[in-house]
């Protein structure tokens, strides 16, 4: 098991930087306003993903081994051709998708969903190294021909950026979908099945993700043009990626706690996580903050003028992020999901009163107040029930002694 978290927090760097190189390379050669129009095409591809995953999202895991996979297949695929058809069809209406490319939104909605719910029934049956090279690949497909474009086709709009997203996709798709098959055509199993269990547990899962994700993405559609969007979204993902040390820990956190279960070593193990995570990710937010904002427009291009700024403004919220993070995860991983979709929504509802009115005074900054809001509501209530359903002294938050006992234990213990 502990090397298939290695392989999976080595397979998220790798990913994390590929990323990092698409965020960088679309920046420089396709402008700000191009950025902005990306950003809109992903996030409604990314909520379309989050209601439709409600059944063959990652909570799913949880269920494979326990009913029969050929009706959870099936079932699955139906459920997917319904949901992202009105999915897409209420983002046209609403005048939400970007103006040309609604086909496309739709088509590659569709393959990317079915291509996560291939990847959920392959990690399912523990299948972590193809798992993690379906992860793998795609950003890396998508890298390939965003280059091409550039560079072999001298084509720097949007197309650039959606067509090989589409192809990316498409070859991960064919090849999860051939292993899933296999695993559905060989499961022989005569196990029971329900839809409602399934359905009832990823409904609470994926609302807690949408809710989350919201609480900075929502002013994307508050802001007043492409360019703005394009700017905040640009320095919102740069900083976003100190979380991969949060996201790092959290494998092997969720590995620990599922199998001690809900006990007192699994709440300190998680508070001493959370600490680590915070302090590993202030100490990126003083580097970033050390380099000058002219490399980056080095990197980026000129019109990302005050990018710095903006993720400095966002940088707390990103902090309180890698601390609640974490025990987020603990509450995941001890079935307790309500209590992090009530976080998130409590979140998120401060965020729908909030974000208009500190965008229409404070402009971007306004956005960056907004999620800093957010995150820290978020923070201070997962917090609170973290530490009364635990019933862990306030003073182990400052106990570091007891952090580097339970980390010795936690990477070298069995």
């Amino acid at each position: 098991m502990f090397k298939n978290i290695i392989h999976s927090i080595f397979t998220k760097g790798i990913v994390a930087l590929i990323n990092f190189f698409i965020l960088i390379i679309t920046s420089h050669y396709f402008g700000i306003s191009t950025r902005g129009e990306i950003s809109i095409f992903i996030l409604n591809i990314t909520i379309i993903q989050l209601i439709n995953e409600t059944y063959t999202g990652y909570s799913l895991v949880y269920f494979i081994p326990k009913f029969n996979l050929k009706k959870i297949f099936i079932i699955g695929i139906i459920y997917t051709l319904i949901f992202t058809s009105l999915s897409n069809l209420i983002i046209v209406f609403i005048n939400k998708q970007i103006i040309g490319f609604e086909w496309m939104g739709y088509i590659i909605s569709l393959i990317i969903i079915i291509n996560s719910f291939n990847s959920v029934l392959i990690l399912g049956k523990e299948k972590v190294k193809l798992y993690n090279f379906l992860n793998f690949l795609q950003p890396f497909l998508l890298l390939l021909g965003v280059l091409i474009y550039i560079f072999i086709l001298n084509d720097n709009s949007i197309s650039a950026f959606v067509f090989p997203l589409f192809f990316s996709f498409a070859i991960s798709f064919v090849i999860s979908f051939v292993y899933a098959q296999k695993l559905v055509f060989f499961d022989l199993s005569f196990t029971n099945y329900e839809f409602k269990p399934i359905i009832i547990n990823g409904i609470i899962c994926q609302a807690s993700t949408l809710m989350f994700i919201l609480g900075n993405r929502y002013s994307y559609y508050l802001l007043p043009s492409t360019s703005k969007i394009g700017l905040y979204s640009t320095a919102s993902s740069l900083i976003e990626s100190i979380l991969i040390i949060s996201n790092g820990i959290s494998p092997i956190l969720l590995a620990r706690v599922a199998n001690l279960g809900d006990t007192k070593q699994s709440s300190k193990i998680t508070l001493s996580l959370s600490k680590i995570s915070l302090i590993i990710s202030s100490i990126a937010v003083i580097i970033i903050f050390i380099i000058p904002e002219t490399l980056y427009l080095k990197i980026l291009g000129n019109e990302f003028i005050g990018i710095k700024e903006l993720m400095m403004l966002y940088a707390p919220g990103i902090l309180m992020i890698s601390f609640f993070g974490i025990i987020s995860n603990y509450f995941s991983a001890i079935g307790q999901l309500k209590t992090v979709l009530l976080s998130n929504s409590l979140g998120f509802f401060f965020t729908l009163i909030l974000a208009p009115l500190l965008i229409k005074k404070y402009d971007l900054a306004g956005a960056a107040y907004t999620a800093n809001i957010t995150y820290l509501i978020i923070a201070l209530s997962i917090f609170i029930l973290f530490f009364k359903i635990n019933k862990l002294p306030i003073n182990n938050l400052f106990s570091f002694k007891s952090d580097f006992i339970n980390l010795k234990k936690l990477l070298f213990n069995k």
